[in-house]
C-alpha cells in the first residue's frame, strides 16, 4: 500500500491552518465592527481588549483552581 505523504501533509495543513486563519480574520472583523458601533478610538479599544483578556483569564484561572 502506497501513502501519498504530500496529500496527507496538505490535508493536515488544511485541518490546522484554516480554522486558525478563520478565527484570526473573524476577530479582526469583529474588532473593527465593535470599534465602529461604539465609536471608540484605538486606545479605548486596546483597554477594552485588555479588560476582556483579564476577565477571561480570571474565569479560566478560577475554573482550573
Amino acid at each position: 500500500m502506497y501513502i501519498n505523504w504530500g496529500s496527507v501533509n496538505k490535508s493536515i495543513k488544511n485541518w490546522i491552518v484554516k480554522p486558525i486563519r478563520a478565527t484570526v480574520f473573524a476577530d479582526r472583523d469583529a474588532y473593527y465592527w465593535i470599534q465602529s458601533k461604539l465609536g471608540l478610538g484605538n486606545y479605548q479599544m486596546a483597554a477594552l481588549v485588555w479588560a476582556k483578556g483579564l476577565i477571561i483569564g480570571l474565569l479560566i484561572g478560577a475554573f482550573f483552581l
